[in-house]
């Protein structure tokens, strides 16, 4: 696609994203010229969870994945077609995180985001205080979030978002940064195949019970709070007869 955007998939918990991240990459295998296919997480034991799944389907992939292990390590995998792994931008050895440098510029490099709704975002330039070693506060940067960094260092790559709570805010938008929803299957869906139980809520009360020394304290900050709050108006007399 042109906008590089290759669509949002819905599936909610527990309906086999994984599986079908392993399908869709088998598909691509088989429909691109010497694809690469990026899976980034964002926590290290979905990063774990997921490249077994992965690994224990390298017969269907038509090759064995491997696990980056950092930057450098990610560039050399890059420089051939094959399918790789990325290491979840929560491992402070990330290839993308600390970087705006330029990975690959090749355009069979497909990235898929698992748990999309997460990381995924920040476009925008962002000022937050920059501070020096001892923690002081030195003046400000800009910082970008994590979708500016992997398309700075992958800019000719197509990304793709899997996610079972898809977020549509105005500063944090899924289908804004992967593209329209191309497949979904959302909880209600789930229950009504019997796939998921259904989900009660109940609204409860917390019964709390403070000890005498709780209660001084909430008394203690009561009066204050009396006492900080100003007077009632005085109320106007009424017209009357000088």
């Amino acid at each position: 696609m042109g906008d590089r955007k290759g669509g949002v998939v819905w599936h909610t918990q527990g309906s086999g994203k994984s599986l079908s991240m392993v399908f869709y990459t088998g598909k691509i295998v088989l429909t691109l010229n010497n694809p690469t296919v990026l899976v980034i997480t964002d926590r290290n034991d979905l990063d774990d969870q997921l490249f077994d799944t992965f690994a224990a389907s390298k017969q269907l992939l038509r090759q064995e994945p491997v696990q980056a292990t950092d930057r450098q390590h990610l560039k050399e995998l890059l420089k051939v077609a094959r399918a790789v792994w990325c290491s979840p931008p929560s491992r402070n050895s990330n290839p993308m995180r600390a970087t705006y440098e330029e990975l690959s510029s090749r355009t069979n490099i497909v990235v898929i985001a698992d748990e999309a709704h997460r990381t995924q975002y920040g476009f925008r330039a962002k000022a937050i205080d920059d501070k020096d070693a001892q923690g002081n506060v030195i003046g400000q940067k800009l910082v970008y979030g994590f979708a500016k960094y992997m398309r700075d260092a992958l800019p000719n790559a197509t990304y793709l978002g899997f996610t079972g709570t898809p977020i549509e805010n105005t500063d944090v938008n899924t289908p804004a940064v992967f593209g329209n929803y191309i497949d979904v299957y959302d909880i209600a869906q789930a229950v009504e195949d019997g796939a998921t139980v259904r989900i009660y809520y109940e609204s409860r009360l917390a019964k709390v019970t403070l000890s005498e020394e709780g209660k001084r304290l909430v008394a203690e900050c009561d009066d204050e709070l009396d006492q900080d709050e100003p007077p009632p108006p005085k109320k106007p007399k009424p017209n009357g007869p000088n």
